[in-house]
């Protein structure tokens, strides 16, 4: 049997923190948490020809992540966010975005695009133009190709709330999988509990629904499922938050590959059972150390093997 192989497609740009230019961006902090995993993982995204662009190129390429063709643009200039720390650590960012994807980008992915898992991700996969490419290659995956979406919300990007939500909708619909953060929870759907909106986006078509809640852990809810799984943080010091949510993923989708739950909710109307939801559980469980493991060093840095087996 073949390993498994994931595409994970939306926008890299350069973190600027204290004025030093890190590698960052949603899609690509997944990606690479993927690779160091030991999962074969491309990125399918949009870099300038310039400096920065060099940078995430060679970032990506030394993290074991291949780059998809189309990936880098010439004569365009690369995205960065101007990141801000709180006292506690936490980030908010101002952010240079372009996001460019042709519209034949799906077409002539080919090979790239026979995988076992398809990951789409925050601005990327909401910003036009490239959001339409985005949306295509979701509807081009393979059947048997688990789909996974993280909004990873940026309201001050995604135009108002109202429309941003139907964006955010059409794609959960097309995914297995879909994690948010409780900022994004509340961002989209304001005044609603947590559990209610686990039950709503379940209700939209995802098979499996998690809310992240930082120190709290995490909620979670399966479709057709009443019962929420409550997931409990492991203790850590903090450093920051910057690529906490996206280890959480890389974690999520690790674990529901490594387990086999992914074939689980892939498979359109099989029933889930005990046995399924003890993997669900058990991939949530490595999520969680991922995200611990991330929150416990500076910038974004997903784990290794060996670092998810000293957090748990």
């Amino acid at each position: 049997m073949s390993a498994p192989r994931m595409l994970v497609v939306g926008e890299a740009l350069v973190d600027v923190v204290d004025e030093v230019a890190h590698p960052g961006g949603s899609p690509l902090n997944v990606a690479v948490g993927l690779a160091r995993l030991g999962l074969e993982t491309t990125l399918l995204t949009s870099i300038g020809d310039d400096e920065h662009g060099r940078m995430l190129a060679q970032h990506v390429v030394r993290e074991g992540v291949r780059l998809a063709r189309g990936s880098v643009c010439a004569g365009e200039h690369t995205s960065r966010a101007v990141a801000t720390l709180d006292a506690d650590g936490v980030a908010t960012y101002d952010f240079d975005l372009r996001w460019t994807l042709p519209d034949a980008v799906p077409a002539t992915l080919g090979e790239d695009l026979d995988v076992d898992l398809v990951h789409v991700g925050s601005l990327g996969a909401v910003l036009e133009p490239g959001a339409r490419a985005v949306a295509a290659i979701l509807a081009a995956a393979p059947d048997t190709a688990l789909r996974a979406y993280d909004p990873n919300v940026r309201a001050q990007l995604m135009g108002p709330r109202d429309e941003a939500l139907v964006r955010v909708e059409e794609i959960m619909r097309a995914a297995h999988v879909v994690k948010l953060s409780d900022a994004d929870a509340e961002y989209l759907y304001p005044g609603m509990e947590v559990e209610a909106v686990l039950r709503h986006i379940a209700d939209l078509g995802p098979r499996l629904a998690v809310v992240t809640r930082g120190a709290a852990g995490c909620a979670a809810v399966l479709s057709a499922d009443s019962e929420v799984f409550v997931g409990q943080a492991l203790p850590v010091d903090v450093v920051d938050t910057i690529g906490a949510g996206d280890a959480f993923m890389s974690g999520l989708l690790f674990g529901l590959v490594s387990t086999g739950a992914a074939a689980t909710l892939v498979a359109a109307g099989r029933a889930i059972g005990a046995d399924d939801r003890a993997r669900i559980e058990t991939a949530i469980d490595l999520a969680l150390s991922s995200a611990a493991v991330a929150v416990s060093r500076a910038g974004a840095a997903p784990p290794y093997p060996a670092d998810l087996g000293r957090a748990r």
